[in-house]
């Protein structure tokens, strides 16, 4: 193992009504502290983005509400929907992210959501990165909007070069 790299924590490889459970109990509303001290929320609005949920046949994104709506009430249907099954395999490796990234940098990307990009390697085949953005609210809170896993060479085009934080 590449001694930047860290052992992954567990894939997630069940239904994405069973993700949004086990989400809901272990992640929605929870507040996560960074190494520099600093609260970062994950927030129940933002799952379906963070699976990059979008119309099944399209690339619209799906309307969030009505996503949320539908797990909530128990009638979510699979077949309407697409989503990014690294993301939904990943989204449990937020708080690891969050909590021991290798670098947290300003966010680099026009179109990605989020003021700072927090940065991981991990020993794994294929992407190796895996990236969480965070925003900054007009109230000061700091909320996780998207995660993904991308290639290191990637890196530069999603984080500015200079460090915010990095791991000694």
């Amino acid at each position: 193992m590449n001694s930047s790299q860290s052992a992954h924590p567990p894939y997630f490889a069940e239904a994405v009504v069973r993700c949004y459970e086990k989400f809901c109990a272990e992640l929605a509303g929870k507040d996560l502290v960074d190494p520099r001290g600093d609260v970062i929320s994950i927030l129940e609005v933002n799952f379906p983005k963070l699976l990059n949920v979008k119309l099944r046949g399209s690339s619209t994104k799906a309307k969030a509400s009505l996503v949320l709506a539908d797990l909530r009430k128990g009638i979510f249907s699979a077949a309407l929907y697409a989503f990014d099954r690294d993301r939904l395999e990943t989204l449990f490796w937020i708080p690891d992210v969050i909590e021991r990234p290798d670098s947290i940098h300003k966010n680099a990307h026009p179109r990605v959501e989020g003021e700072e990009v927090y940065v991981k390697q991990y020993q794994k085949m294929g992407r190796t990165v895996k990236l969480v953005f965070v925003k900054f609210t007009y109230a000061g809170q700091r909320v996780v909007t998207t995660s993904f896993l991308t290639d290191p060479e990637r890196i530069p085009l999603l984080a500015e070069p200079s460090f915010r934080w990095r791991k000694t």
